[in-house]
Order: C-alpha cells, then sequence, then structure tokens
C-alpha cells in the first residue's frame, strides 16, 4: 500500500483569503515586522488548497518582494530562498511559508489528513521565525 503525499491542488480561479486566513496572515506577518511583507497581505490570493482535507492554501502575490538579504536574516538557516513564521494555538498549528521572497502557503494542519478550518487570529500563539 502507498502512502498519499498530500498535494497543493490548483484552483481553477483564484479567490480571495477568507477572514479566518486573512486575520492569521495579517497576525503572522505584523510579527516578522518586515513592510513588504505586510504589502504582500493587501493584494494575495488563494491560488491552491491541499488534497489532504487541512486547511493548507497555497498563495500568488504582487506586492513588493522580500529583499534576500532580510530573507536569509529571518531564516534560521540563513538561506536567502526561505524561511517560515511558525505558530501554534490549540491543536492547530500555522506556517506561513515564504518562498524567493513571496508568501507562498499559509499551511494549517492538526495532523495528517485531519479536516481543520482556519483557527481564529487571536488563538495563535507562540509565533516563531525560522
Amino acid at each position: 500500500m502507498t502512502e498519499s503525499v498530500p498535494t497543493l491542488v490548483g484552483l481553477p480561479r483564484p479567490r480571495a483569503l477568507t477572514e479566518a486566513e486573512h486575520a492569521l496572515m495579517v497576525r503572522l506577518v505584523t510579527f516578522v515586522d518586515v513592510p513588504s511583507l505586510s504589502e504582500q497581505v493587501a493584494t494575495v490570493r488563494v491560488v491552491s488548497t491541499c488534497d489532504c482535507g487541512c486547511a493548507s492554501v497555497g498563495l500568488r502575490t504582487e506586492g513588493p518582494q522580500v529583499p534576500a538579504t532580510t530573507v536569509a536574516r529571518l531564516s534560521d538557516t540563513g538561506r536567502d530562498d526561505y524561511f517560515a513564521v511558525s505558530a501554534s494555538g490549540g491543536d492547530v498549528s500555522v506556517v506561513l511559508h515564504v518562498l524567493s521572497g513571496f508568501v507562498g502557503e499559509l499551511e494549517i494542519f492538526a495532523g495528517e489528513g485531519v479536516p481543520v478550518a482556519a483557527p481564529h487570529a487571536d488563538t495563535v500563539i507562540n509565533i516563531w521565525i525560522g
């Protein structure tokens, strides 16, 4: 038996963030305090969703790119093409992936294949950057 790997599946048309997704993004990027990242939230669209039942979404933005030097400073491994903003709240973990200076995925999960909705932003605590 082969285990399936959760995959982001493209939407027929990009959609706006839900209120809960938007509030989570605002909370996470406010914590990072990088103006270009905050500007990206204004134009972000959901372009894909996870096929495992979690609430993870793929993102696209027209906002300004976070400079590679800033990305490297925020990355816990010194990479200039990736860092993440992670948080937890209750049984739900949230990770905002920043890829090559652009928000790329808002990962919302409570375990492999566990259906979960985006948590209320006020319940997300223990935020860290890496």
